[in-house]
């Protein structure tokens, strides 16, 4: 039996012009595959983290007043929020955390002493606990003129649906290569098949078998799939490194970096076999298919 990936010793289908550029198209496929699996497992990571972060936490905004105290409406705001049952923790943030969350919007850089910043209070609410959060904000407003409580809750809303929407494309994308590789090998297949019909038509005469021919055909169309493919995979992962980098060099971005996680890393690490399977399948069935009607 012809190993995978063996030589078509009878059609030599090696010295083919008509697959000559197979696997450069193969790679370019590969290389969109592999951007948009790191998308795709990318925004997952980034929804998942920001639902864990927000779901729990709230946010209580104390608007900058020069006329004012500020540091006195944050001592009774955070003396009010830890006195409310449910409440967990009500921590005062720190000018430097404060800057540190602004980076992404005004560099790092940035005078912070010389902005109109408002002053935060963080907020962790226990995960059994019911807290009303309308009558919270109405009775720190009376308390603490100028304090509102921001629940982030309507913000995460829209970057989950953001998120989703973009996964969504990202997997139509993926679903689009698919279906363009394997219209690709077929009309590579279909033209190898009519170039060697004068040698197919000499096996079958001395008892070759379909399965045979179409073992012939499926090894060397998977070869050039999964050579075709590795070119495609090390470019992407390159350019996701150089993306990361791009993103950790600048001074304020609000462009998350991509992280696979070892999920992300199987799934890109598999994919020239799996390539190499869809067009072993489909060289298959076509070649079986073609060779019976031409019986």
């Amino acid at each position: 039996m012809i190993q995978l990936f063996g030589k078509s010793a009878e059609l030599q289908l090696e010295k083919d012009v008509s697959t000559r550029y197979l696997p450069v198209v193969i790679s370019a496929m590969i290389f969109l595959a592999a951007l948009s699996i790191g998308s795709l497992f990318s925004l997952s990571r980034a929804i998942s983290d920001w639902s864990d972060t927000l779901t729990g936490n709230l946010t209580v905004e104390i608007a900058y007043d020069p006329a004012v105290d500020l540091d006195q409406k944050v001592a009774d705001a955070v003396k009010l929020l830890s006195e409310t049952p449910g409440v967990t923790t009500a921590r005062a943030l720190e000018k430097p955390e404060t800057l540190k969350l602004l980076e992404p919007f005004i560099g790092k850089n940035a005078n912070l002493d010389e902005l109109p910043v408002p002053r935060l209070i963080e907020i962790i609410i226990a995960d059994d606990s019911a807290v009303d959060l309308a009558a919270l904000n109405e009775k720190l407003s009376a308390s603490v003129p100028g304090a509102a409580l921001d629940i982030h809750r309507p913000w995460l809303t829209k970057m989950v649906t953001l998120g989703r929407s973009i996964q969504l494309l990202a997997a139509a994308i993926m679903l689009l290569i698919c279906i363009v590789t394997v219209i690709i090998v077929i009309f590579a297949v279909r033209t190898g098949l009519i170039m060697h019909s004068e040698v197919i038509q000499v096996l079958h005469l001395i008892g070759a078998r379909d399965k045979y021919i179409a073992e012939q055909f499926q090894n060397y169309f998977s070869r050039l799939s999964f050579l075709g493919a590795l070119p495609g995979l090390i470019a992407a992962i390159i350019v996701m490194f150089i993306f990361n980098f791009l993103v950790g060099s600048l001074e304020a971005s609000m462009l998350p970096p991509l992280t696979l996680g070892i999920e992300g890393s199987i799934a890109l690490l598999l994919l020239p076999f799996l390539i190499a399977l869809l067009t072993k399948y489909t060289v298959r069935r076509v070649v079986l298919n073609s060779l019976g009607r031409m019986m």
